[in-house]
């Protein structure tokens, strides 16, 4: 159940339909089986480290009020479940911990392989026409609702792939690239699958139009290929700068045959942004936010700082502001600490550094954007952070069995 929780929340997280106006998809089915199934290895799973242990605990005390305050008046369904998502994705880590390093590892190539080639065809065909209603997207939800950035002309400025959503199908190709530009437990047949899933992660990367995602990820990627590099045997780095040089020529001439793909994605991660400096409105949220603070009563302040604002309120904004808006600093600095631990674990591992990165990357997008209040963006987090822990202690493993072995 483990294999098909982590397959269906990479590759198909909105598979399922709307009830009563909620979604009910069939990732968060299999999450509460997951995190239900056996409660003390879930609790354990979060103490893998006593310092992350710490920041959930933190994030789960405070977080669990607010939304008790939030219900007692009145917060609607909706942002009640986006809390519970928040507060709850993180337990996910114990489903990656129950799988071996070597069949995650093949899972990720497979979702890599099916979100980016549905990006593309999307990209091809059109998102209306490749859309299977209750598959691709929630059966029951209309796919134009969707923020997929509709231009004058009528095309979409973001594939959203099987996410639903730019940004969310961003973030999981950062975190798939970050994992798999890294030496992983896998034979040659595998080994060529990953280097096609690579290949597509860069072309659904650049489709996913999530600048939030694309603009830290671009930033960390040459890092990532640096540590690529350095985890190499230096036997086979040749091969390596050779390969990496031969799939970034291929790109080119890939590119080359879609100039508007290229021209897009250049117009819309530099003339766009350039263009606009309140970044998609969202300074102006912020301000809002930061104006309605500034303006409470005493009281209203001490409960804005401790367990976020009242749902009734009509401020609301992006990334981390908003964020200590719905839940107060003591969440606030719970979930982004969270975070950072994680990104801490991972690159003190030999096997991690990569995906450390990769995390980097998608903290920073949560700074600028909701995204963390939709599943399966914090769950995915938490499965790469849970599967480098995994591949370093089968790693270690491996290595004790060799020095008994030769003893």
């Amino acid at each position: 159940m483990d294999t098909i929780f982590t397959f269906i929340t990479m590759a198909f997280p909105k598979a399922g339909a709307q009830v009563s106006g909620l979604p009910l998809t069939l990732n968060l089915l299999l999450t509460a089986y997951v995190v239900l199934r056996h409660p003390n290895q879930t609790l354990l799973s979060i103490q893998k480290y006593h310092d992350l242990a710490v920041a959930y605990a933190l994030l789960f005390v405070f977080g669990l009020h607010s939304m008790l305050l939030a219900v007692a008046q009145g917060v609607s369904p909706y942002a009640l479940s986006q809390m519970l998502i928040v507060i709850g994705s993180p337990l996910v880590a114990v489903s990656a911990l129950r799988l071996n390093a070597e069949k995650f590892t093949k899972i990720v190539i497979c979702a890599m392989l099916i979100v980016n080639l549905y990006a593309v065809a999307q990209y091809t065909a059109g998102i209306e026409n490749t859309a299977i209603e209750g598959i691709t997207y929630t059966y029951g939800q209309s796919i134009f609702d969707k923020p997929i950035g509709l231009s004058v002309d009528g095309t979409a400025e973001k594939m959203i792939s099987t996410y639903q959503n730019g940004n969310s199908f961003g973030l999981f190709d950062a975190l798939g690239l970050s994992y798999l530009l890294n030496r992983l437990p896998i034979d040659h047949k595998w080994n060529i699958a990953k280097l096609c899933a690579l290949f597509l992660g860069f072309i659904g990367f650049m489709l996913s139009g999530s600048r939030s995602i694309q603009i830290p990820f671009i930033l960390v990627l040459l890092f990532i290929l640096i540590q690529y590099i350095k985890r190499t045997p230096s036997r086979l780095r040749q091969n390596i700068i050779g390969g990496c040089i031969t799939g970034l020529v291929i790109m080119a001439i890939f590119l080359s045959y879609n100039s508007t793909m290229m021209s897009k994605f250049l117009d819309r991660l530099i003339t766009q942004t350039v263009a606009d400096p309140t970044a998609s409105g969202r300074t102006e949220q912020w301000n809002i936010i930061f104006s309605s603070i500034s303006n409470m009563d005493t009281i209203t302040l001490i409960r804005q700082f401790l367990l976020g604002k009242n749902p009734q309120a009509d401020f609301r904004g992006e990334g981390l502001p908003d964020f200590f808006a719905t839940f107060g600093l003591p969440c606030t600095i719970a979930f982004y600490s969270g975070l950072i631990l994680l990104i801490i674990h991972c690159w003190k591992s030999k096997y991690g550094k990569t995906t450390a990165l990769g995390i980097l990357s998608v903290s920073i997008a949560f700074c600028f954007d909701q995204s963390y209040y939709y599943p399966p963006d914090i769950m995915n987090v938490y499965l790469f952070a849970a599967a480098v822990y995994l591949l370093s202690n089968q790693k270690a493993m491996q290595t004790r069995c060799l020095e008994r072995r030769f003893a």
